[in-house]
C-alpha cells in the first residue's frame, strides 16, 4: 500500500487499459462503459501495483479512514463505496453502494475483493452486516478463515456507532 500525504486516504490497487484511441479494424472509439469494463475484466488478472502514478484510464480502490469506508473511482472520479466500522479487531462492513452510472460493471465485486484484502492485510477479521459482502463472501471460501458471523450483539454496537 501507498499513502498519500495529503489525506487519510490508503492507495491499494490500480488497474488500467489502453487509452480510448479508435480501433484500427472498425475505426470505432470505445465508449466510457466498455472501457470500464475492460478495466474491471483486466484487473481480475493482474496482479496489484503499488504506485502513485495514475494514468488517464484508471481503476482505483482506496481505503478512506477518516470516512470509514473504501472507495473505487473509475478516472479519478468515485464510482462507489462500501462502509465500515471497527469494532476491536473486528471489521464491520455495513453497506455498499455503486452509482448508478456505473451499475453493472462489477465495481462491487472489484471493491470487496480489494476491501477483504487489505483487511487481511491489516490482521483484522470481517463481519460482513452489508447483504452484498456477505453475498461476496458465500462465493469467496478464501476469506472464510477470517470471517465472523454477524451476531446480535454486532448488530446492537453497529446500529449504536450509527446513531452518534
Amino acid at each position: 500500500m501507498t499513502q498519500k500525504s495529503e489525506t487519510t486516504s490508503t492507495q491499494f490497487g490500480i488497474f488500467t487499459t489502453g487509452d480510448a484511441t479508435p480501433d484500427p479494424a472498425t475505426g470505432r472509439t470505445p465508449t466510457e462503459r466498455e472501457r470500464i469494463k475492460a478495466m474491471v475484466a483486466q484487473s481480475r488478472h493482474a496482479p496489484e501495483r503499488h504506485t502513485m502514478t495514475r494514468p488517464a484510464d484508471a481503476l482505483i480502490v482506496q481505503r478512506v479512514a477518516d470516512k470509514h469506508r473504501y472507495e473505487i473511482l473509475v478516472d479519478g472520479k468515485v464510482a462507489g463505496f462500501t462502509a465500515y466500522h471497527d469494532s476491536a479487531d473486528q471489521r464491520v462492513f455495513y453497506h455498499t453502494e455503486i452509482d448508478d452510472s456505473y451499475a453493472g460493471l462489477g465495481l462491487a465485486s472489484q471493491l470487496v475483493q480489494q476491501a477483504l484484502t487489505d483487511v487481511r492485510a491489516s490482521g483484522q477479521r470481517i463481519v460482513p452486516v452489508c447483504p452484498y459482502v456477505a453475498k461476496f463472501l458465500k462465493k469467496h471460501d478464501e476469506f472464510d478463515d477470517i470471517t465472523d458471523p454477524v451476531t446480535p450483539e454486532i448488530r446492537q454496537w453497529l446500529a449504536a456507532v450509527l446513531s452518534r
